[in-house]
């Protein structure tokens, strides 16, 4: 939790900008822009997943349902939840239009409330812990929701590399030839422009809450979780031959950390 922030007001704010990006976020999506997590980032996430036929599961953080469509296709009953009310319609209405039996609600992922306790096998979140303020609260609740022995996987940004001071240098041949970062130890929330690809037009303004490594794994340790799993993934070579700016991060920096675990 960020010191001296009032969390309700930190919510609404975090509510609010999503709001704001859920439609233009939610088409770009639909249309292919986002080629590193499609094509990385998710496929990596899911091989971590292993058998999840029948399982309960709260994607946490959904977004507008793209990771709970995916594990839904992996004959998984899925629930999906996010602060904003604008990416829970978008997730509804991709739902209806091509239904997998997903159940979405809006809410966050610090007052799950409406969960009793043990109530799922396996809790997920794809890229949304980086952009939430009070991680403890978060993982705490994610323990509540889970049956004893379940699993909690995140993906994340990588904190170290991707920071308030993050950016990209070019060389003489206006290549990418290394990045920068700096504000590691950064406490204060920061305000972010991107887009998904060079080919895309809109912008997004994404508010970031910073956690280091060790807020991340001293969340799950203090919610009583067993880390099971910590990894770094790193591009293929052949993932580098098909897509060439994947060359880049496998040469100089991890994009995603990854976190599993068990509830003891």
């Amino acid at each position: 939790m960020l010191r001296g922030a009032n969390m309700s007001e930190v919510s609404d704010a975090i509510a609010l900008n999503w709001d704001n990006n859920s439609v233009c976020w939610s088409d770009s999506i639909q249309q292919g822009h986002d080629y590193i997590n499609e094509q990385f980032g998710i496929p990596f996430f899911l091989s971590q997943l292993g058998n999840i036929t029948g399982y309960e599961v709260l994607d946490a953080g959904c977004g507008e349902g793209r990771s709970s469509r995916h594990i839904a296709a992996r004959s998984a009953r899925v629930t999906g939840i996010d602060i904003s009310s604008g990416m829970i319609a978008e997730a509804t209405r991709k739902e209806i239009e091509h239904p997998l039996g997903i159940r979405y609600e809006v809410g966050s992922c610090t007052d799950l409330r409406q969960f009793p306790i043990n109530s799922f096998n396996l809790v997920t979140s794809y890229m949304a812990l980086m952009d939430t303020a009070n991680l403890a609260g978060a993982l705490s609740e994610f323990s509540r929701v889970l049956k004893v022995g379940g699993k909690l996987t995140v993906m994340v940004r990588h904190p170290c590399f991707f920071t308030s001071g993050f950016s990209v240098y070019q060389n003489s041949r206006n290549e990418r030839a290394g990045l920068t970062v700096s504000n590691y130890f950064n406490r204060n929330a920061y305000s972010e422009r991107l887009k998904f690809s060079r080919q895309q037009k809109d912008e997004f303004t994404i508010i970031r809450y910073p956690h280091t490594i060790t807020d991340y794994i001293d969340a799950f340790l203090k919610s009583g979780f067993i880390i099971t799993s910590l990894l770094e993934p790193r591009p293929t070579e052949e993932m580098c031959a098909r897509i060439p700016e994947f060359g880049f991060w496998r040469l100089h920096a991890a994009i995603y950390l990854f976190i599993e675990g068990m509830k003891a």
